[in-house]
């Protein structure tokens, strides 16, 4: 009876495990859907924005890739602001002034000098500034150029004539006296600057525009002063001369004055008259 039993339920156990078996297999490879997630969100993309804040910088880490994000992790870099250097005092045109770089080492770096050439270059023409002239001897002074100078030389000579070097001058120097000179007479002066590489040009530019920088060169004319001392002497003789006559003239003029004003106070004696008057008497 047992065994009978059995036999009939042995086609619906087979039945019922094929079933289960079949459930099982159909569950793992089609999952059902989980209701109330969004599946997007589950893999997020980045969008455009993103994208362009971001380079797509990548680190291998562990053995997969992982996204640097540039935005959370940039470095900032504080600017500070330059120092403002003021120019030093350097005057270009004092006589015996340092140089530039003189100046700026004592001042401790703190002050900025002007550009000039370097060593390597022929410098500049100087400026001269002014020349002070007297009978025998002129006195000339004259501006640096912004270019490296070891000396200077002036050159001096008649107008139309040769220049004539003098001596060399120390790079401090911006004025020379030149003596023995002749009275009254037009002289060229010229300040040139020299260093390893050459001197400076002398030639004058025709035509210099009113207000530019003045040339390296002068044409000047030495005075007579002993003339014009003697000359002054003269005209003061001659005035204190005229002043003596006038004087003279003037007390002789008011002496006659005195005498006539005398002789209409007091009267004048008729001597013809008086002897007439005694002849007929008689």
């Amino acid at each position: 009876m047992a065994s009978s039993f059995l036999l009939l339920l042995l086609p619906f156990l087979v039945f019922t495990t094929g079933s289960s078996q079949e459930g099982g297999n159909s569950s793992s490879s089609t999952p059902a859907p989980i209701s109330g997630i969004n599946q997007t969100s589950v893999t997020p993309h980045p969008t455009q924005k993103d994208r362009s804040t971001r380079d797509g910088i990548e680190f291998i880490v562990g053995g997969s890739e992982e996204e640097y994000d540039y935005e959370d992790e940039r470095t900032t870099v504080a600017s500070t602001s330059p120092v403002t250097k003021l120019s030093c005092q350097y005057d270009g045109c004092k006589h015996l002034e340092p140089t530039c770089e003189e100046i700026q080492w004592h001042a401790g770096g703190k002050c900025l000098c002007p550009g000039i050439d370097g060593p390597e270059m022929i410098p500049d023409s100087p400026s001269v500034r002014e020349v002070l002239l007297g009978e025998t001897q002129m006195t000339i002074n004259w501006c640096s150029p912004s270019s490296t100078v070891r000396g200077y030389r002036v050159l001096l000579g008649k107008q139309g004539g040769s220049l004539d070097k003098g001596p060399d001058l120390n790079s401090s120097f911006r004025s020379h006296t030149i003596d023995h000179l002749d009275p009254a007479s037009p002289y060229t002066v010229c300040v040139v600057a020299f260093n390893e590489a050459g001197e400076s040009q002398t030639h004058e530019e025709e035509d210099r525009p009113a207000g530019s920088r003045p040339g390296p060169c002068r044409t000047i004319h030495t005075t007579m002063q002993s003339l014009y001392i003697g000359i002054g002497i003269g005209l003061a003789a001659l005035a204190g001369l005229l002043i003596i006559l006038g004087f003279c003239l003037w007390t002789r003029k008011r002496n006659e004055a005195k005498r006539e004003v005398n002789l209409e106070e007091n009267g004048v004696p008729n001597y013809t008259y008086r002897a007439g008057s005694i002849g007929s008497y008689e």
